[in-house]
């Protein structure tokens, strides 16, 4: 099945591309190029590959004639760099089960997530070279192998998008999809595609969270969403669960937030991206704070799908 509708874009000689009506962006990535994939292969034979989509690690910028691009630049040495300590954890957590692929792919900055709007008339391009990498990895890396969609952030946002474009087959080797840090609406879960994981095992699921000290610390851009599992204890329910020893974590039913108490708000709080994560907002800790727990978890799912 063909996953996209290619975006028709104007793209003229160099790395950068204007048209008369479109965004300024940078060359589109050539996924046959090995050079636009971050891979590792697991230590032991996988059963199972990850499908990982990268948050948003990159600022707007300006080319050398002082135009602004609000797209990272796959072939900017600066931005693959600045993306790889991202990639290395998610490689840490969902690799040690499973072989591990990562797209660069032309995010949006993180200038854009100051309002709905702007994101919306952004996003899809950025979507739209996650699409084609998706096409490409299914083509000629999986080869029929059980599968993981995970994404982080704006990674999140596109992993909802790509789980509703997967066909009945696709369907059928996913293991699970984790929207870490981003939300599921009404509509998403309206495509049929997006099944709300209810434990620790099931497969073919959507796995949902955001982290805060308090309702209020929710970045309205990322929630409300309508499912969310602590991952932790992969319950549902407001029972709690201790990680790191000292750090509760439950579920808040209502506003479907993970509620972390324990954590020191002024120590994870970070001035340059205040008005994004004000403090008691833990979106930067998603991934570091349950690292063992997800490790665990790809393990648990990948061996369910693969009985």
């Amino acid at each position: 099945m063909k996953h996209f509708l290619y975006i028709l874009l104007a793209l003229a000689t160099g790395s950068c591309s204007e048209s008369k009506t479109g965004p300024y962006m940078a060359a589109a990535p050539d996924y046959s190029d090995a050079q636009m994939w971050y891979i590792s292969e697991a230590e032991a034979e996988a059963e199972a590959d990850v499908f990982y989509i990268l948050p948003t690690c990159v600022w707007d910028w300006t080319d050398s004639e002082g135009r602004t691009c609000h797209y990272a630049d796959v072939y900017n040495p600066e931005h693959i760099a600045a993306l790889l300590p991202s990639n290395q954890l998610a490689d840490e957590i969902f690799g040690e089960y499973a072989d591990f692929y990562s797209p660069y792919y032309r995010q949006i900055t993180l200038d854009s997530w100051t309002d709905e709007e702007t994101v919306n008339e952004r996003f899809p391009h950025a979507m739209d070279d996650v699409f084609r990498a998706f096409e490409h990895y299914m083509d000629n890396m999986n080869e029929g192998k059980p599968f993981v969609i995970a994404g982080f952030s704006q990674g999140a946002k596109c992993v909802v998008e790509l789980v509703k474009s997967l066909d009945e087959k696709e369907m059928q080797r996913l293991v699970a999809a984790y929207v870490i840090g981003y939300k599921v609406t009404e509509e998403d879960l309206q495509s049929g595609k997006i099944k709300p994981a209810q434990s620790c095992s099931d497969t073919g699921v959507t796995i949902c969270y955001n982290s805060v000290e308090s309702p209020e610390c929710a970045n309205p851009g990322l929630s409300p969403s309508e499912i969310c599992i602590n991952p932790v204890n992969w319950r549902c329910d407001p029972e709690p669960a201790t990680v790191q020893d000292t750090v509760s974590v439950s579920v808040d039913t209502a506003h479907k937030l993970l509620i972390v108490k324990g954590l020191d708000s002024d120590k994870y709080y970070h001035p340059s991206l205040g008005n994004l994560f004000v403090k008691g907002n833990y979106h930067l800790l998603e991934l570091e704070l349950y690292k063992d727990s997800l490790k665990e978890n790809v393990r648990q799912r990948i061996e369910n799908l693969s009985r």
